[in-house]
């Protein structure tokens, strides 16, 4: 079987209440109210094209209906996109660096996400981003474990 992020739950269901538990925090996140679910929703795109995880970056949640900008993510090109409004740049830019090393995050990419989110908001992200993360990783390994590369 492969798995995505959303499909994880199935593959986790043995260790019981653990897995309900990392469900439902995986369900707060989409819910919270610092960072909107369609900033996270690119966020997420993001990370799994940065992962090369193919399925995940495939998947479409329906808080994010525009298909063209789910592309210009998946491709890069959201920077100099004008679909895109600040706020989504800044959490966009952060992501980039989280996926290659969290502790690269700067002061400038910091500020730029509490400038619209406010500090919760970016401690938010950073938390999220943790757990989008964590998720897309596993689902890759639980793929690659059942012999369906996520890739």
């Amino acid at each position: 079987m492969r798995y995505d992020s959303d499909s994880l739950s199935s593959a986790l269901a043995p260790a019981g209440e653990l897995a309900r538990d990392f469900d439902a925090v995986w369900e707060r996140i989409w819910r919270q109210d610092h960072v909107p679910p369609r900033t996270l929703e690119l966020c997420r795109l993001r990370l799994a094209v940065l992962h090369g995880a193919v399925m995940e970056a495939g998947r479409e949640r329906a808080v994010e209906p525009d298909a063209q900008r789910r592309n210009a993510v998946r491709d890069g090109s959201y920077a100099r996109d004008s679909r895109f409004d600040d706020a989504e740049r800044a959490a966009l830019a952060l992501t980039e660096v989280y996926a290659q090393d969290p502790a690269a995050i700067d002061d400038a990419l910091a500020d730029a996400v509490k400038r619209h989110h406010g500090e919760a908001g970016l401690v938010c992200l950073i938390e999220a981003l943790g757990f989008i993360d964590a998720r897309i990783r596993l689902a890759m390994m639980f793929s690659a474990m059942t012999g369906e590369d996520a890739r």
